[in-house]
């Protein structure tokens, strides 16, 4: 199996929140994984500004941010190579969904945590 690449876009600073749960679980589940959001503060590890900005194609784009939100994220993962798309509980788009499709990747409406057997 290839290496899992796993962007999670939605980052917030709050640790709270559950964008920094999801990523410490897959961290822990072993696949190497970053955190996308424009307002990411830049000492905490593997968070970029923009997936554009990622060092490495990934396979995996979890989307953690309001629907309004998903069809640029949608594009640029695509652009990054992602092939599975998850949308989240709450972050669901019909529009950013199709153009997942149309752009050749599997999309997921649901918890990518509890479909891979993580939580």
């Amino acid at each position: 199996m290839d290496r899992q690449v796993i962007a999670v876009a939605g980052f917030s600073a709050d640790i709270s929140k559950y964008w920094y749960k999801i990523f410490k679980d897959i961290q822990t589940y072993g696949a190497e994984v970053y955190c996308v959001n424009p307002k990411a503060p830049k000492d905490l590890e593997n968070t970029f500004a923009a997936i554009a900005d990622l060092p490495v194609k990934i396979n995996t784009l979890i989307l953690v941010v309001r629907p309004e939100l998903t069809a640029n994220l949608v594009k640029e993962g695509l652009k990054a190579g992602a092939k599975d798309i998850w949308f989240q509980p709450g972050t669901f788009d019909i529009k950013a969904a199709q153009a997942a499709k149309e752009g050749g990747a599997e999309v997921h409406n649901g918890c990518y945590m509890v479909q891979n057997g993580i939580w």
